[in-house]
């Protein structure tokens, strides 16, 4: 026999996908409640697309030859698909598009405990909506998804790549200075970012606003106060007065409590132009949710349209949520198991009969082994006959006893 297995790639149990069907359950009722269409992307995308946009993905991505000879990918992401279908099937830039998903993505992710080649993935995206009250119904969605399934510990940190791009703009240097100073920014190489910024020829006010930028985060009110005495030029200061207005739509749906500012967001997907956001359940030191705005996405593909959304990784969620006890209890998988020696038709008859009434069957024979744990109530039967706990019962009284459960 071949032992061998693939890491990363494992069954998911009985238990496991009712859990996961009621988790996506709850958030698709969310995600339609906010009015978004469910929709499913393709399972194969172009590589070359993919490449294009995300190049530190390139040894993640699942590849595979279509008949023609082309290089397809397995999708890593939703949201690229999502716009590019947009651009094509609904050309009006300004008409709203709100989208909603829960599919599968293939590209490796790690939690407290597990690991995995692809996950389950489930997000929203808006399209059409430039307003900072967009982002913050995008980001009280995603708390909203965590609260039904009941996770509220959450914290959510906000910040805006505007604020650092207009940051950037200003800067008299050049462009490969630039990308190793967010480098630096990126991987919140405090040591190596201050060396570097010492000699760069800035101003001492810029020079202080990019020491202070990677670990520019905290509470809502001192955070923003910070941010404002950094900002330099009037983009900087533009960028919070919006993120002002999408916290405003946040604290008025009740969701300010959970709010923290950083400033030092660094996202793998490079394609964030203004808001992004994480979020984060119980002290987590990975976040469950991650989005943002992005505005020239959509461009690319012929449309400038505005958009902003986010991903959830639900197999993460699952694991917080198993971790910390609230998954629901399961069922077992049958409500009856019947045990024959020998099969008949008023046996298969009345099988047909519970079933077509929506009760959970399994029959067997009596030669095989089933587990206990699988099933309610057991019932052995015997030339026409059911008996159960030595009682010989009737097929009504069987229905009775699982239509008490």
């Amino acid at each position: 026999m071949n032992n061998n297995t693939l890491d990363g790639v494992k069954m998911l149990h009985h238990d496991e996908m009712r859990n996961y069907d009621r988790i996506q359950g709850k958030i698709i009722s969310v995600i339609m409640n906010h009015g978004c269409k469910i929709i499913e992307t393709p399972s194969f995308e172009d590589y070359d697309v993919y490449r294009h946009f995300f190049p530190h993905l390139r040894q993640q991505m699942v590849k595979t030859i279509d008949t023609d000879g082309r290089v397809l990918v397995l999708r890593p992401d939703v949201t690229l698909p999502v716009v590019e279908t947009a651009a094509r099937e609904f050309p009006r830039a300004n008409q709203l598009i709100k989208f909603g998903y829960v599919s599968t993505v293939f590209r490796e992710y790690y939690g407290r405990s597990t690991y995995g080649k692809d996950f389950l993935q489930g997000g929203i995206e808006i399209l059409g909506d430039s307003s900072p009250e967009c982002d913050g119904e995008v980001i009280v969605t995603a708390a909203e998804i965590l609260k039904a399934v009941g996770v509220e510990n959450i914290r959510i940190d906000i910040g805006t790549a505007a604020y650092t791009k207009a940051l950037f703009e200003g800067l008299p240097i050049s462009a490969e200075q630039k990308e190793m100073l967010k480098r630096y920014m990126a991987e919140r190489n405090l040591v190596a970012c201050k060396s570097y910024i010492e000699t760069l020829s800035l101003s001492a006010e810029a020079r202080e606003a990019l020491i202070s930028l990677p670990v520019l985060f905290g509470s809502y009110a001192q955070t923003l106060s910070k941010a404002r005495d950094y900002s330099i030029n009037s983009g900087m200061l533009n960028a919070l007065s919006r993120l002002e207005a999408v916290y405003d739509y946040i604290l008025y749906a009740g969701y300010a409590d959970k709010v923290q500012l950083d400033f030092g967001f660094a996202s793998p997907l490079g394609y964030y132009t203004d808001t992004v956001f994480k979020v984060y359940v119980d002290g987590a030191l990975y976040d469950i949710i991650d989005g943002g705005r992005y505005d020239r996405l959509s461009s690319r593909f012929g449309v400038d349209r505005p958009a902003c959304g986010f991903g959830m990784n639900i197999n993460l969620l699952y694991e917080y949520m198993n971790d910390a006890g609230i998954l629901e209890d399961t069922e077992p998988s049958f409500q009856l198991a019947v045990s024959y020696t020998t099969s008949d038709q008023p046996l298969i008859r009345d099988l047909m009969n519970w079933r077509s009434k929506g009760f959970r069957v399994a029959a067997y024979p009596d030669s095989s082994f089933i587990d206990s744990s699988d099933y309610s109530i057991h019932a052995i039967y015997r030339n026409g006959s059911y008996y159960k706990d030595g009682q010989c019962l009737t097929a009504e009284d069987l229905e009775t006893l699982m239509g008490r459960l």
